[in-house]
């Protein structure tokens, strides 16, 4: 089953393109965009032009998973300050699980390439994250945190400062004019303009203490993006992965809604055939860009354990923590910090569940309880939960049940669905499933180059490995370790 995608980034006027291909990485260095025809034809190189590449190197990848090359080429991109990166091409009999950008109106594109994640430091030094996010039309609101973005596992750009803070008195909301973005927030941190273009965005103004700061726009993706369960970690049930998704559907039985996929993913309004009770659920989703919409109207859906108790699905990037948020017992407990990235990024749900073991609805003795870990970071900390939600089904908590993925309305997909029976934090601690799926992420690392002048990239003395380090002497073949079982 093949999968033939390439991915192009500009860099000053060269292009970089990586093409990914049965398992096989391939990196080019050519003085032209190419087409998107180009692209889509998909064979062994792009087809129907007249480029030749200033540079093209062949990496063995020993079966590389997609998942993990392209968070290789995202690292290299970054690092190599590269910008503009599309995720385009062609896909034969399956399907790439990389951000996807549905078709949009100019105006809403542009917001969407506005919005998110923000990272950088005032002239005094101190760090500083904002969320940005987008309101419609040419409003938006910012969100300062100190210290840096939340902390996410074998991510960059940490170190929010949470103590004392408060969402109000650190956000404001204001009107982009051209590049003037004038917010003034209660705790005095100060925006005053978005420069840049496509999605290479500055936001600059002051610090409380009058210190000037240039905030980026960074892109981040959940460490558990892609992860897939270990032998060791003992018999896992494979309930659905877009590669196989046509026959995975057997697994599954339509509930609310008579659409089963959507892209080759899973979409919602969807249950399990087999019911499921103690064990520990990897999932992923991916909601919809609407940013007229608020509140629950943005990517609302749910994940229901033995159809009963739901985990909100929410696009509550940049909004608070509350009871019905992303990381939410539904109606029960509100999250422990708000972990939710930017819209359209995929977001995965690590989750820890023992079901009710004795008494019935109301009983607070032997409720069922969930730990819940948002893009690797822990939102529900053995939550005890003693009725089943409203829209849940009033069945038997003492007995299996399915899971059922909810239809609320709104465009959210599924992908990555596993669950390995009777696993809890003691037997398979979340240490180390991070560790299954960061392997990579913990290899040795030079600093990377950030000064890069045009002339260097049209040579040899250009050529570079794939998470941003200088080769010297590179050999034609070089190989990336297979992932660890």
């Amino acid at each position: 089953m093949r999968r033939n995608i390439w991915i192009s980034a500009k860099l000053f006027n060269r292009h970089m393109w990586f093409h990914y291909n049965d398992g096989d990485i391939e990196v080019l260095l050519s003085g032209k965009a190419l087409p998107p025809s180009a692209l889509r034809n998909g064979h062994a190189g792009p087809a129907g032009t007249a480029v030749s590449f200033l540079h093209r190197r062949r990496v063995a990848a020993e079966g590389c998973p997609l998942n993990r090359a392209l968070a290789l080429f995202r690292k290299a991109a970054s690092a190599l300050g590269l910008t503009g990166a599309l995720v385009s091409g062609a896909i034969s009999g399956a399907h790439a699980q990389a951000d996807y950008v549905p078709p949009l109106s100019a105006t809403v594109l542009t917001q969407w390439q506005i919005q998110g994640e923000y990272y950088g430091a005032a002239e005094d030094g101190g760090k500083l994250g904002a969320w940005l996010v987008a309101n419609g039309d040419d409003s938006y609101t910012v969100v300062f945190l100190p210290g840096g973005l939340l902390t996410l596992p074998g991510q960059e750009y940490g170190g929010w400062n949470r103590a004392g803070w408060d969402r109000s008195a650190f956000s404001g909301k204001g009107l982009l004019n051209g590049t003037s973005f004038a917010v003034n927030t209660p705790s005095n941190y100060q925006a005053a303009a978005i420069i840049g273009s496509e999605e290479t965005r500055t936001i600059t103004g002051a610090s409380p203490t009058g210190s000037a700061f240039a905030l980026h726009r960074v892109v981040r993706n959940s460490p558990t993006h892609g992860l897939k369960p270990k032998t060791a970690w003992g018999p896992a049930t494979l309930w659905f992965d877009s590669v196989t998704g046509q026959a995975d559907l057997g697994k599954w039985a339509p509930k609310d809604n008579a659409v089963q996929l959507s892209r080759n993913y899973l979409y919602r309004g969807i249950k399990t055939r087999d019911p499921h009770a103690t064990g520990l659920l990897h999932i992923e989703f991916q909601g919809c860009f609407n940013p007229t919409a608020s509140g629950q109207g943005r990517s609302n859906s749910g994940i229901y354990m033995q159809n009963l108790y739901e985990v909100q699905v929410l696009d509550s990037f940049g909004s608070g923590a509350a009871i019905d948020d992303f990381g939410a017992l539904y109606a029960v407990r509100p999250p422990l910090v708000n972990a939710a990235l930017p819209p359209l990024t995929w977001h995965t749900y690590d989750i820890y569940f023992t079901p009710r073991s004795s008494g019935g609805w109301g009983d607070p003795e032997g409720a069922a309880f969930m730990t819940v870990y948002a893009n690797g970071v822990l939102v529900q900390d053995s939550t005890p939960i003693i009725n089943h939600v409203a829209a849940g089904i009033a069945g038997d908590p003492l007995l299996p049940a399915p899971l059922y993925l909810q239809n609320h309305g709104n465009e959210v997909v599924y992908n990555n669905i596993w669950f390995i029976p009777n696993a809890t934090l003691s037997s398979l601690p979340y240490s180390e499933v991070l560790g299954g799926a960061t392997a990579l992420a913990r290899e040795p690392r030079s600093k990377p180059l950030r000064d890069w002048k045009a002339g260097h990239v049209s040579g040899p003395e250009g050529e570079f490995d794939l998470i941003g380090r200088k080769v010297e002497g590179v050999k034609e073949i070089t190989r990336i370790p297979s992932s660890p079982d």
